[in-house]
């Protein structure tokens, strides 16, 4: 009687951070994107590799050699071709015993040396597939590695937006402005605005001040690029931040956040308070046209 036969995702184990089964999440590096026999893989088989590296997340690294129960644990339709991802090395037979050498081939069977090494019970045990074991990980403990996730995305948000006032202060020493986006994209942003309505007798003017002085890159930021804005806000805040759908009247390059319970806080740009003007010059309403875009 040939015993079963399991497989592993190779290099799985040294990749990945956690050492339990069943983690909320993997890595899953970008650069298989370089690796030639992967993307010489038809699409089904790439999702199929995928999917048997987050199975192995669960299972220890070592599943059962069983194409149908295979397919049905990853939720897939078509077959799973398991020789390919053994001829491109993502998947390698496991070892049975500790220091065996990996020595039995998919479609045969073992060898001398394979036949020698048994696989003993405890081995047996520990490549269990129950689901039950699946979910041996108390809640929690997942919700404290949920926790620690969000604390850890929080800082990073922080660290980058750090860097990013780093990146204006450079800017503004070596290019003479404070924007992070070009004149183009402030122009563009000052078109969408009069097109909605707000009164600006001079976009170009407008544009090259926004460009200039960055006062406006938030809003930019939301209006050109609103997907993602809102993730960064998230990261930042918890929550997108919402803005009053009247411009602010003075300086009509901002819009005054709004915060629940409390009305609309003064524009970040004018400290223009409700609509009120504090006597401040609308910003790019100078007779500047003769300034042209680089």
């Amino acid at each position: 009687m040939s015993r079963k036969r399991y497989l592993r995702v190779r290099n799985f184990d040294a990749i990945q951070h956690y050492k339990d089964r069943n983690p909320i999440w993997i890595k899953l590096y970008c650069s298989i994107l370089d690796d030639y026999d992967f993307a010489q893989l038809p699409d089904e088989t790439k999702f199929h590799a995928v999917g048997l590296m987050l199975l192995a997340s669960r299972l220890n690294n070592k599943f059962p050699a069983d194409e149908v129960w295979l397919r049905a644990k990853i939720n897939a339709e078509k077959e799973i071709n398991l020789n390919l991802l053994l001829e491109i090395r993502f998947l390698e037979v496991a070892q049975s015993e500790k220091g065996a050498k990996n020595d039995e081939n998919f479609n045969g069977e073992p060898t001398t040396n394979a036949r020698k090494s048994m696989e003993t019970k405890d081995d047996l045990d520990s490549a269990t597939f129950q689901d039950e074991e699946n979910r041996a990980i108390p809640e929690q403990n997942r919700e404290e590695e949920n926790r620690k996730e969000h604390n850890t995305t929080q800082r990073d948000a922080l660290e980058e937006e750090k860097a990013v006032c780093v990146s204006l202060e450079n800017s503004s020493q070596n290019n003479g402005h404070l924007s992070v986006f070009s004149l183009e994209e402030c122009f563009k942003y000052v078109e969408i605005c009069k097109s909605k309505g707000e009164n600006i007798t001079n976009p170009k003017g407008l544009a090259t001040s926004l460009y200039e002085n960055g006062k406006a890159d938030a809003f930019i930021l939301a209006t050109l690029y609103p997907e993602e804005n809102e993730k960064r806000e998230i990261e930042i805040y918890g929550e997108p931040r919402r803005f009053s759908e009247e411009p602010c009247t003075v300086c009509f390059g901002s819009k005054m956040e709004v915060v629940s319970g409390k009305g609309a806080r003064p524009c970040p740009n004018c400290k223009n308070e409700k609509g009120h003007a504090t006597g401040k010059q609308p910003e790019g309403e100078k007779d500047d046209e003769q300034k042209i875009f680089d």
